[in-house]
This record gives structure tokens, C-alpha cells and sequence, in this order.
């Protein structure tokens, strides 16, 4: 396409009014200055649109697209979707970006002939100044197709996240891959993404900033983020297994399985606490159980598409018959 930007930034906002301007101006300051942003309004009832709209008046660089709400998921796809950009990246509109952010992965790219590129983060407090680093012992330079892949999959080391990394947009547009309506879909994704990428390009700077706020997924974890974390890990052995490559990455597979595995014990335990009801805690453990070694078994059968995990946990404070999946 005829004076196509070299990267398109995708910028979902919903109920961001509070941090939308300083990702805005994160984004508008890069030392890099050939890119798009398209700024994917999901139906935003807060005063998020208008700050968009008012920010785009002055940089045309800068476009609002509104859409009904459909979730995070939805509103990257549509992204994909309008993309221009020879690259694309994934900015979550409460976090913000280092001034060299798309400036480093790109060229490191371009150095490399890579067709994915990552670079470290931070965690970011909103109103302290506070930025602390996430540790990381990823070096720079490039990573071997297979080594990224275990790693990736495996959760170690290099995390699956959607919005530390630079990609070749024609690695979701050639291969039809999306993110699944799900909490944890970049973990459903990430994986599928670096498979068909050439290699790896690492970068060893601290690029991205995360803002650590309460509610975050992880922090809240209820029984549906539970039920679709085991979703996320069983679409990558799904996934492997419909393209006959299961064998190569089931050590990863399982690893990561063995993580899910524990966290979700805590994370069980910790809902049945805080619910003060334990009726069903043990229900809740012996289903996590069964689901690990249902994923892990030798006797699973891929299915097309995104699975779906064949167990219910049970939300505390509910009847057994009133179950979140």
C-alpha cells in the first residue's frame, strides 16, 4: 500500500479516562516517528473517546474508531483488521511507553531480519513516579526458533504477553490468527504467533510500563479466570496437536501445565477463603486436578477451533447448580 506507515500501533480504550493521556503521550513522543495508531474505542461509557478524539485533532497520525463493546480481544482483532503497517504492536491504553520503544524492537527487526521482536518492562504506580523492573534474565541479541518457542510455551523466561512486542503484521493476517474471546488470550495466541515468526529478536532495555492497579486479572481471580487459564494452556496442546507437533513441544506443554496447576491451587484456596465458604473447596481442588491430568493425558483428542475445558468449578457463595466455566 502506497505510503503505508512501517508500524501501526493498536490502542484498545475502555474506562481509561484516568491514564488514557499519558499513554497518548507516550506514544505521540517516540523517537521513531513512521507509524500509525488506531485508537479502537470498545464502546467506552467513561470520558475516554472524547480525550481520544480530542488528542487525533492534533496529530493525524492519531485515528478513533468506535465500535460497540465486544472486550479486549475484539477490539484488538479489529485492529488487525485496519492495519497498514509493514509491523504492529499492542499497547494496553492504562500502561505507557518509553520514547525508544518502537525505535529499539524496529530496528532490532531490521538488524536481525527478525520477524517478532520483545524488550523488558517495568511495573508502573500511577501517581507515585514509582517504576520498578520486572526481572528478566533474557539477553539481547537473537533466540533461536526452537529456544523461544520452549520458552514461550513453557512460560519461562519469555511470557506470553501481547503488549511487550513488536510483530510482522503479516504473521496474524497470513495465518488467520486472532485473539479468542477469553480472559488469558494472549496466552491462547502469543505461542501461535511466534511459531510461524523466523526468530526472535530481544532487546535488553526496559521499553514498556505496565501499571499495576488493583483488579488486575491475576489479582482477582475468580472461577471463570481460573477455568479459561486452563483453557489457555489446553488451546496451546490443542493447537500443537492439530498440526502434528505436539511431541515437540509437550515437555513445554506440560511445564507450563505443572505451573497452572499450582497457582490455581492458590488462587482456589484464596477464593474459598475470601468468600468464607468452603463447602465446595475440595469439589473446587479434585476439578483442578482432573482438568491437569486431562490436559497432560496421552489419550487427548485435539478438537478444530478454540477447546473447551470439560470440568465446572464451582464459585464459592453459589449452589452447585449456578456454576461459572
Amino acid at each position: 500500500m502506497k505510503n503505508a506507515p512501517k508500524i501501526s500501533v493498536v490502542l484498545p480504550i475502555y474506562k481509561v479516562e484516568k491514564y488514557l493521556l499519558r499513554c497518548l503521550m507516550s506514544i505521540q513522543r517516540q523517537t521513531f516517528k513512521d507509524y500509525e495508531v488506531l485508537i479502537i474505542n470498545d464502546g467506552s461509557p467513561d470520558r475516554s473517546p472524547e480525550i481520544a478524539g480530542r488528542f487525533c485533532r492534533s496529530d493525524k497520525r492519531f485515528r478513533v474508531y468506535n465500535k460497540e463493546n465486544g472486550g479486549l480481544s475484539d477490539a484488538r482483532n479489529y485492529g488487525i483488521e485496519r492495519a497498514c503497517g509493514e509491523y504492529i504492536t499492542f499497547i494496553d491504553s492504562d500502561d505507557h511507553i518509553h520514547k525508544d520503544f518502537l525505535k529499539t524492537l524496529y530496528e532490532a527487526c531490521v538488524k536481525y531480519n527478525a520477524d517478532m521482536a520483545c524488550c523488558k518492562f517495568m511495573y508502573s504506580y500511577f501517581g507515585t513516579g514509582m517504576k520498578l523492573p520486572r526481572p528478566s534474565f533474557l539477553k539481547g541479541g537473537t533466540m533461536p526458533h526452537e529456544q523461544a518457542m520452549n520458552y514461550l510455551v513453557s512460560d519461562y523466561k519469555l511470557q506470553s504477553y501481547a503488549w511487550n512486542k513488536l510483530y510482522k503484521t503479516k504473521l496474524f493476517k497470513d495465518n488467520g490468527i486472532r485473539y479468542p474471546d477469553m480472559f488469558f488470550e494472549d496466552i491462547a495466541t502469543s505461542s501461535r504467533v511466534l511459531y510461524y515468526a523466523n526468530k526472535l529478536a530481544v532487546c535488553d532495555r526496559y521499553l514498556y510500563f505496565y501499571e499495576k492497579r488493583f483488579g488486575s486479572i491475576m489479582g482477582t481471580m475468580n472461577m471463570e479466570k481460573i477455568s479459561d487459564y486452563w483453557r489457555s494452556v489446553l488451546s496451546q496442546r490443542n493447537y500443537f496437536q492439530c498440526l502434528g507437533e505436539y511431541e515437540r513441544y509437550k515437555p513445554a506443554v506440560e511445564k507450563f501445565a505443572k505451573k497452572a496447576h499450582g497457582i490455581n491451587i492458590y488462587s482456589i484456596v484464596r477464593q474459598h477463603i475470601l468468600h468464607f465458604d468452603f463447602r465446595k473447596m475440595r469439589y473446587n481442588l479434585d476439578t483442578n486436578d482432573d482438568i491437569y491430568h486431562y490436559i497432560i493425558s496421552d489419550e487427548y483428542i485435539a478438537s478444530e477451533g478454540l477447546p473447551e475445558i470439560p470440568y465446572k468449578f464451582i464459585q464459592p457463595g453459589h449452589s452447585k447448580n449456578n456454576t461459572n466455566s
